[in-house]
């Protein structure tokens, strides 16, 4: 499988995403900010998102299923641009999303910032992380979160995905566009993905 992989692009991040009380407590210890957000290794559900923008692409693959459920949730934003007017994605584009990444030199967490929204060419790439978004905005950002918020609800309500892996089957999708989530999971559940972080020039 990873050798498919590195026909793709570069693998930049790979994490066993599992419910895990020990693996949640040592990344705890080394959050820095925003210590509060959600972790992969708790059994809560996670709200829609992406993951960090360095990441073209975002694969899973499935070691062993949740007995019940455990399924991926994806939403497309291929069609944000028929939601909301060029001045909206324009006033969006000037809302900040903050990400943490790890200091090669202190190997502390450090805050660096994405816009919500950046257009390359004729299409409109999304970073969205709810728990990580800034707190200062103007009024117009602040009315355009709250309708961008609707959007996700609309779509989630009317366009949602939901792909259920089943072992050694696998999930590839454009982390630019998708955004993803999952729900609760039972706090004894066996589920283990392996999640790949790739960049790559094969999409835009």
């Amino acid at each position: 499988y990873e050798a498919l992989l590195h026909l793709l692009g570069t693998i930049i991040g790979r994490t066993d995403l599992v419910v895990d009380a020990k693996l949640n407590q040592l990344q705890q210890m080394k959050r820095k900010h925003n210590i509060n957000r959600p972790s992969v290794y708790l059994p809560e559900a996670l709200a829609f998102h992406t993951d960090t923008p360095a990441s073209h692409l975002i694969g899973w693959y499935c070691v062993e299923q949740d007995e019940v459920d455990g399924a991926t949730l994806l939403l497309d934003t291929t069609d944000i641009k028929d939601y909301f007017t060029p001045a909206e994605l324009s006033v969006l584009s000037g809302v900040n999303v903050q990400y943490m990444i790890r200091n090669p030199n202190t190997n502390e967490e450090d805050v660096v910032y994405q816009p919500l929204i950046s257009q390359k060419n004729s299409t409109y790439q999304v970073f969205y992380v709810p728990w990580n978004l800034s707190n200062h905005h103007n009024g117009a950002q602040t009315k355009l979160l709250e309708k961008f918020s609707e959007y996700v609800v609309h779509k989630q309500r009317t366009e949602l995905i939901k792909i259920r892996l089943a072992p050694k089957e696998c999930l590839f999708i454009d982390n630019h566009r998708m955004l993803h989530c999952r729900g609760k999971l039972p706090e004894n559940t066996k589920r283990h993905l392996i999640r790949y972080y790739i960049s790559t020039c094969l999409i835009s």
